[in-house]
């Protein structure tokens, strides 16, 4: 129980320091709290969440088949994220966002989608993982206790808690700013937003062509 416990704690901080860095999905979640409601923001981030937890999962029982295939796949899982980045950010540059716009309905759930398959499509969230549990001394799980799968489940768990609170603090924080904006900063904001997300873009297709 002792050892369960503390995997908890362990996934808490992986999922939380995984979770941070700017990217995509956290400017999509930010935004979502500016233009609509903290609470779709968090339902997005979500998404993210639950694909941070599958990637936990995979490094946390030592799956070799996959980390083959997540290589084997590397170029065409990148090449799918930097679409779907780039559609993201020509929708969000023609939209006009006001303070009290209503987000479309079905938004939070296409949103959530989307944040997922973000996060699959991006291999570096599943050697993230395999890095920290390296740099953590968690090796094979199970060792002491015996009971691998109840250890991957807690640290499973602890990621996707730790993801959560990372994302409920993220959108905390744009319900904050959005009762100090008006719409043409929001305007502002979008096109920023939508220029970042087409950079993560561009930079994905670059790397990948200087990789050839």
């Amino acid at each position: 129980m002792i050892n369960e416990i503390a995997y908890v704690f362990w996934g808490l901080a992986f999922g939380f320091a995984l979770s941070a860095p700017i990217g995509p999905v956290n400017i999509i979640c930010l935004r979502r709290s500016l233009f609509g409601r903290a609470r779709d923001g968090f339902m997005i981030g979500i998404g993210a969440a639950m694909g941070d937890a599958f990637y936990a999962g995979l490094a946390a029982l030592g799956l070799k088949a996959f980390v083959s295939v997540i290589h084997s796949y590397d170029t065409e899982l990148r090449v799918i994220g930097a679409l779907i980045m780039f559609a993201f950010a020509v929708h969000i540059w023609r939209s006009h966002p006001h303070i009290d716009q209503t987000p479309q309905e079905g938004g939070v759930k296409r949103g959530m989608v989307g944040s997922l398959i973000l996060t699959l499509t991006n291999p570096g969230v599943f050697l993230g993982f395999l890095g920290l549990y390296a740099l953590a001394g968690i090796g094979d799980l199970g060792r002491g206790s015996g009971h691998a799968h109840a250890d991957a489940i807690a640290l499973v768990s602890g990621v996707f808690l730790g993801s959560c609170l990372w994302w409920a603090g993220l959108t905390g924080f744009g319900r904050y700013l959005r009762d100090k904006v008006n719409d043409k900063f929001l305007v502002l904001i979008n096109h920023f937003s939508a220029a970042l997300i087409g950079l993560f873009a561009v930079g994905t297709i670059v790397s990948l062509w200087l990789k050839f």
